[in-house]
């Protein structure tokens, strides 16, 4: 790491491109460093001048007399190779590079040639394609006549606007800010995981905030999260949310955006916190940086009206939060203090008694010792009323906010404010409040958005150690079908592949064998009880049923052969060249829930297993989890519970339940199978049927990548 605290932490700067021209980077960046304060050297690095801004410039780095720790960049495109290559002669650690037109303009080959240099020269590079960076605590701002405002939050984004609208948000907060603005660009030698590593690290960071179009390396991301997330919290955003929003992140950084249900979820599963809004970024960052973490999702809510009662609840049950009634004890207790309240389970509403420390802080404390809470929500007109209406003096409410602030010290259970005067900033109170630990919002949407994030971090901080460490050690394939169907260059395993390789890994496949003449299957018909199905079994057929190679509830010897051929038969029409196995023969399943499970290889993630609702309803909805590859126990068991259909998964009607914990097992397989196989590259298993006896797999079919 010493390399790059000479790049974040730098004592001497050249800026390379350094112009006389006001309007150019090369001069707004040297304007920026001499007037805000940065107070290492500073080297203009220019052949056509002799001085800008009243500092001697350089033909090159290499004409400078003393060690430069970082170089900011900003020449044409085709010029930046050589010049990182002349960086790294001169010791240089690393560089900020402003300049765009490399692979997000389809200039593939000088992009690569950079990222070549940088290794070559050993010099880091930021970038390129960005706005800069702002290193903020140390006054290396880069962003060309911007300054971030300055906290505790680090700051990785993939877009400079962005980068610069969330330091807006924060300073008009006026309780948050940031240690570090990255701009992260198109990772040609950084990558988002290693400046996680870095803020992870940093003394003046307390968490992460990122804005992601696309990463290199996603699952070194998620490892780093991993790690980095038990002691900061991390928020990001995930851009190309639509079609169209992943081909813009595509033109604008030459990433490859991952589908966002994958790409959220891996999130969480490594403490990443994901937001669907990005005008929560800050907000929520604040709370998860400032706010003690709750043990669960129960939150209470005090409040003074009926109308905020009535809508808060109704938000926190939306956000998948709790709002349980208080014990019989704290209603007593509260019952002893107001008479005439409406409401005292929870929500608590006070109706506005005269006695506002009891009404505020009292009540508070009652409600935080509560067992059955986790965290609290104010709202309404607590503390504020008198000063933003009637001019009065705050004395009374500061007082109130200061034994506030102390009792989420004491409880060590948070307290977030949603107040209607935060917006015309007139209350000296809730001022106190949020700067001391007790974040204050104008909506209740975003109160309540807070409070879900402290629920979830909490509970990925107590489950951290039973989720997937995201490791993929293996570059070989364990299972001999694999290896010698990638030697053969098949891509494609048939369904009697499939299944047997799933068999041996454990998974509940339904009884089957393979049968090459009509006779044979009739003996193999005869070993089962009832009628049987018959499949054809060729990895050149995917769609089976288009091919007219299915023939389901076949009952005597006869209707065994007659649908032998007419599979046979109809399959030769469908492709007349196509490789024939022979014909799988399985007893009928009985109706059941249909599941499917699967593994895709996501371009940001790699392998990800998914679990959801299967069989002929899969086309229709759309209800499926996601984790990324390797899974564990918690991880599979999180991703049932992650399904929305959950009382299909509790049986309905004269249908059986399905067994969660054989289905937690066939889970785990399929991430064994597929981690000690790297060819695989897709595997669909569906349906999935859950009867009495347990799960069946029906059908399964595999996709290797045969390079």
């Amino acid at each position: 790491m010493e390399q790059l605290e000479r790049l974040f932490d730098p004592q001497a700067i050249a800026v390379i491109g350094a112009s006389q021209n006001p309007k150019k980077r090369g001069h707004t960046t040297l304007s920026d460093l001499q007037r805000w304060g940065y107070e290492g050297d500073i080297y203009p690095v220019n052949p056509k001048y002799e001085e800008v801004l009243g500092l001697p410039t350089y033909d090159s780095v290499l004409a400078i007399p003393e060690q430069v720790d970082l170089a900011f960049i900003a020449i044409p495109a085709q010029y930046v190779p050589d010049t990182i290559r002349e960086c790294g002669k001169a010791g240089i650690a690393g560089a900020v590079i402003n300049t765009a037109g490399f692979g997000e303009v389809g200039e593939e080959a000088l992009e690569e040639e950079l990222a070549a240099a940088a290794e070559e020269s050993n010099v880091r590079i930021i970038g390129p394609n960005i706005q800069g960076a702002d290193f903020v605590h140390q006054h290396v701002h880069l962003l060309g006549g911007v300054r971030t405002n300055p906290g505790q939050l680090g700051m990785v984004t993939q877009s400079g606007n962005m980068g610069v609208a969330l330091s807006i948000d924060a300073e008009d907060r006026g309780t948050v800010g940031f240690s570090y603005n990255i701009g992260v660009g198109n990772e040609t030698d950084l990558e988002f995981h290693e400046y996680l590593q870095f803020l992870g690290e940093d003394d003046n960071t307390d968490g992460v905030v990122a804005y992601v179009e696309g990463m290199n390396d996603g699952r070194a991301f998620l490892r780093e999260a991993r790690s980095v997330s038990r002691e900061k919290p991390i928020v990001a955003y995930k851009s190309g949310r639509t079609a169209e929003g992943r081909e813009s992140a595509k033109s604008h950084t030459a990433s490859l955006a991952g589908n966002i249900d994958v790409v959220e979820a891996s999130y969480r599963q490594a403490g990443v916190y994901p937001l669907d809004n990005i005008d929560l970024l800050v907000p929520v960052a604040e709370a998860l940086t400032t706010c003690p973490i709750p043990d669960g999702p129960n939150v209470a809510v005090l409040t003074d009206g009926g109308g905020h009662a009535t809508v808060t609840a109704d938000a926190i049950e939306r956000a998948g939060l709790e709002v349980p009634n208080l014990t019989s004890e704290t209603q007593k207790t509260l019952e002893e203090l107001y008479e005439l309240s409406p409401n005292l389970t929870n929500p608590v509403d006070v109706m506005g008694l005269s006695d506002h420390e009891t009404m505020w802080y009292d009540t508070a404390r009652h409600i935080l010792e509560d067992p059955n809470i986790d965290a609290l929500l104010i709202t309404g007109a607590a503390l504020g009323y008198e000063e933003c209406w009637d001019e009065d003096e705050p004395e009374r409410d500061i007082a109130i906010a200061r034994k506030l602030t102390a009792l989420v010290d004491e409880v060590d259970k948070p307290i977030v404010f949603n107040s209607m005067w935060e917006e015309l900033g007139c209350s000296t109170a809730l001022s106190h409040l949020s700067k001391n630990g007790v974040p204050v919002y104008e909506q209740i949407d975003t109160s309540v958005a807070a409070l879900r994030a402290l629920a979830e971090y909490g509970d990925h901080l107590s489950h951290v150690d039973e989720k997937s460490d995201f490791s993929l050690d293996t570059n070989e394939n364990a299972s001999p079908v694999v290896t010698d169907a990638v030697h053969d260059g098949r891509t494609t395993l048939s369904e009697f592949e499939s299944k047997t390789m799933l068999a041996d890994h454990g998974a509940p496949v339904t009884s089957f064998e393979l049968a090459e003449t009509a006779e044979e299957a009739v003996d193999i018909a005869d070993e089962f009880d009832g009628s049987v199905a018959m499949k054809i079994s060729s990895p050149d057929i995917v769609h089976k049923t288009e091919a007219g190679g299915v023939e389901l509830d076949i009952e005597d010897e006869q209707g065994v052969r007659d649908a032998f051929h007419r599979i046979r038969t109809s399959v030769s029409d469908y492709d007349p060249s196509a490789q024939v196995e022979g014909v799988l023969v399985s007893p009928m399943v009985p109706n059941g829930v249909e599941l499917l499970v699967g593994v895709v290889n996501d371009p940001e993630i790699g392998p990800v297993v998914t679990c959801g609702i299967g069989g002929t309803l899969v086309e229709v909805v759309d209800d499926v989890a996601f984790r990324a590859l390797p899974v564990t126990e918690h991880d599979a068991r999180t991703m049932i519970d992650d399904i929305e259909a959950q009382a299909l998964l509790d049986g309905p009607r004269d249908l059986p339940a399905v067994d969660r914990d054989e289905l937690v097992e066939l889970l785990l397989s399929v991430s064994d199978l597929v981690t000690n196989n790297p060819a695989i590259e897709e595997l669909d298993i569906n349906p999935v049927v859950a009867t009495e006896d347990g799960l069946s797999v029906l059908d399964a079919s595999l996709e290797l990548d045969a390079e």
